[in-house]
């Protein structure tokens, strides 16, 4: 019986004194967890903003749309820019070894290039429809003002919010930036913080997109109380902001030169 009450003193301390270093293990795993996902939430708005590529792309799909509409395109852009980093992300993971970066770099300017200049031309078709539909309404006013004043004119449409605003967004992904993404995940020192830094990279990336967008939208709609026909305008301009700097990336890759 003594023996068995000597063992058993003996051992808490031993226990007592391992509670401390978990509940200090425990916290540290927190801090880290903590301060790798703020890292990486900077990282993707930072990654967002700071390039021009996303900005020229993001603008003729947010003008003309309510703030709330401009945000959630913005937001749908950013979730297939981010699938698209993923999905390079996990090529280069398991491809490593065979994967020429240069190569990819080559051909994710073209991919970049090809993606502004799609978005451009559909702002152009968004830009020449309403532009029409606006001379539509104005000739049917003026006919209602001569005839019969009690008929209603159709309103203009609306610009259209489809799977091809994700798919862009995919495809402007399929980039070497991405591993911007992947690299400071892999030198973090435990899986649980690089999770946390990816997952709110991510997070940081649409929600940066999202503010962004929001933001141009709002303003479009306060210049376009002022100013009529001003939605027109700004797409037609940033529409052909987005092809000039496609075209610019295109013709880049044959003259040795890259705008980023």
């Amino acid at each position: 019986m003594t023996l068995v009450t000597s063992s058993v003193h003996s051992s808490l301390p031993a226990y007592a004194s391992m509670q401390p270093v978990a509940k200090t293990g425990g916290r540290l795993l927190t801090t880290e967890i903590l301060s790798s996902g703020w890292a990486g939430f900077l990282a993707g708005c930072l990654h967002t903003l700071s390039g021009p590529d996303h900005l020229v792309a993001l603008a003729p799909l947010s003008i003309g749309r309510s703030r709330l509409e401009s945000g959630l395109v913005g937001a749908l852009w950013g979730c297939g820019h981010d699938a698209g980093q993923v999905i390079f992300g996990l090529l280069f993971l398991l491809l490593k070894d065979r994967l020429h970066i240069e190569v990819f770099r080559a051909w994710g300017t073209r991919v970049v290039g090809l993606t502004l200049l799609i978005i451009g031309a559909m702002g152009v078709r968004e830009a020449s429809e309403a532009q029409e539909s606006s001379l539509v309404l104005e000739g049917i006013d003026a006919s209602m003002s001569n005839n019969d004043p009690l008929q209603s004119p159709s309103t203009p449409r609306k610009k259209k919010v489809s799977f091809a605003t994700f798919a862009t967004g995919v495809v402007h992904g399929l980039q070497p930036d991405a591993l911007l993404m992947v690299l400071p995940a892999l030198a973090l020192p435990s899986r649980f913080a690089g999770a946390a830094f990816l997952g709110m990279f991510l997070v940081g990336t649409v929600f940066s997109m999202g503010s962004y967008t929001a933001f141009v939208g709002s303003c479009s709609e306060a210049l376009k109380e002022k100013v009529p026909r001003i939605t027109e305008k700004l797409t037609w301009a940033a529409s052909l902001v987005a092809i000039g700097m496609g075209l610019a990336l295109l013709v880049g890759q044959f003259f040795g030169f890259s705008l980023y």
